[in-house]
């Protein structure tokens, strides 16, 4: 049994049949059911599962398990979005919801994330606890068969209500009326044909691509990053569309492409779907960021006014922060976005059927609104490059790079240091580089936002380079 079970920025992962297997998840489940034992009065779990490889027999193993320790089981009878999960958990008052799935990670990869009773991503706390319990228990199982005769086991779909839900968070009708031509990536992950569904109609034509499953997501990572968006990106030349729109495995996250092929980064659509709600729809309240994001969002909080907060790296401190104030929008650089309104938890196609709506009102494409942005906030890209490093090098490299940080990069002095989670160097044209080592897999993280486009490989390189030397004894 590998007692090296460790939940990292949203639940826990691991490598298929090495770290992820049947026995850890047995001892993970049994961890749950004690944490229930010991914290809740109410012992019923919702658990749902994505695309990947047997989600569906681990999200068996682990009722199991609960079912053997007194819990009832709300099992989905198919693979489901997660964000699916926190609304059915929320809706019906549960402690605790499961999704099996590791997200965007590569196809090697299967997990658990863990949702609370508020509808969103457990809480740092939480995860705690339920660590600590590991192992507390010898693990008790039971069979479906014996769950179905007791009682303790219901087969449901997790998704009632869910559309009236998105309804009234979004004007469908205006975006089924207007002209459009958009592709639509699910990346073989479980958004499906869902955004398809939304809003395809005579005028407005969605062409969807990799809505089937396939375990192996051609090979490929289903995360909708640049390096992966190749295949919508060929779309949408193909097609000449307007816009395209990706959603990653568990489709809680976005990305996209705008109609002359350049990326659609989600640091732009956060920013310009702040501007939207701010100005078109006249909400207010919170902006809220993790330490990766870009600087757009606090130069907009400042111009218009709202308090603006930046969260360590990992949604779930974004879910935490909507739960005590009134948060208009919050988000994370890899595309996981929430908005007023919503569950503390992302929904990669809710967020770009907002993009389209916001498209339709501005009556502007994608890439006119990026435009009019940088007229209106400064020139900024964006770029994320992951280097295959083990955690314990990543980790001490990161932290003497605090220690030790260069004096300049590329001819930009270094005008501060910050420490909030991994880090963050800021240079005199405004440019920033962000090192960290992931919670969830063996790969140090370089980030780095700059005015101009061309610098961005160049700023990687010379701060991989001055990670390097401070790692030097």
């Amino acid at each position: 049994m590998n007692r090296s079970i460790h939940f990292g920025t949203d639940g826990w992962r691991g490598v298929i049949a090495e770290d992820f297997t049947f026995e850890n998840l047995r001892f993970v489940a049994q961890a749950l059911a004690d944490y229930l034992d010991e914290k809740a009065e109410d012992r019923r779990v919702a658990i749902g599962y994505d695309f990947r490889f047997m989600s569906e027999d681990f999200a068996r193993v682990a009722a199991e398990v609960l079912m053997a320790n007194g819990v009832t089981v709300y099992l989905s009878p198919e693979a489901c979005p997660t964000p699916h999960v926190s609304y059915f958990v929320r809706k019906n008052g549960l402690p605790l919801g499961l999704v099996i799935t590791a997200s965007h990670n590569p196809y090697r990869y299967n997990g658990l994330k863990i949702k609370e009773r508020f509808g969103g991503s457990a809480s740092p706390e939480t995860t705690r606890q339920i660590e600590s319990m590991l192992g507390m228990n010898p693990v008790r199982t039971a069979s479906l068969r014996e769950g179905r005769t007791s009682g303790r086991l219901i087969e449901t779909p997790m998704n009632e209500g869910y559309d009236r839900f998105i309804e009234s968070l979004v004007d469908i009708r205006a975006i089924r009326s207007a002209s459009l031509k958009v592709v639509a990536d699910s990346m073989n992950g479980v958004g499906q044909r869902t955004l398809e569904r939304w809003v395809s109609s005579g005028s407005c034509r969605v062409t969807t691509l990799r809505a089937e499953r396939d375990p192996l997501f051609g090979g490929r990572a289903p995360e909708p990053k640049e390096e992966y968006l190749d295949l919508l990106r060929n779309a949408v030349l193909a097609e000449h569309a307007q816009v395209g729109l990706a959603t990653d495995g568990d489709a809680d996250r976005s990305g996209g492409v705008h109609g002359d092929g350049s990326t659609f980064t989600p640091l732009e659509m956060i920013a310009l779907l702040a501007l939207f709600l701010l100005e078109d729809r006249k909400q207010t309240g919170v902006i809220a960021a993790t330490n990766a994001n870009t600087l757009y969002l606090k130069r907009i909080a400042e111009w218009a006014g709202v308090p603006y907060a930046n969260k360590p790296v990992g949604f779930k401190h974004i879910a935490e922060l909507m739960q005590s104030e009134n948060l208009l929008i919050g988000g994370e650089e890899s595309g996981g976005i929430t908005i007023q309104g919503f569950l503390p938890e992302r929904d990669g196609v809710l967020i770009n059927l907002l993009l389209l709506e916001m498209m339709v009102k501005r009556g502007k494409d994608s890439l006119g609104l990026v435009r009019e942005l940088h007229e209106r906030f400064g020139e900024f890209h964006f770029r994320r490059r992951d280097f295959p490093v083990a955690p314990e090098k990543g980790g001490r490299q990161v932290g003497r790079l605090a220690e030790r940080p260069p004096a300049e990069i590329l001819g930009r002095k270094l005008e501060g240091v910050d420490t909030l989670d991994g880090t963050k160097l800021f240079l005199s044209d405004g440019s920033w580089l962000l090192f960290r080592q992931s919670g969830t897999e063996p790969i140090l993280r370089v980030y780095c936002e700059t005015p101009s486009r061309n610098d961005l490989d160049e700023l990687i390189q010379a701060g991989m380079l001055a990670l390097g030397e401070a790692d030097q004894p």
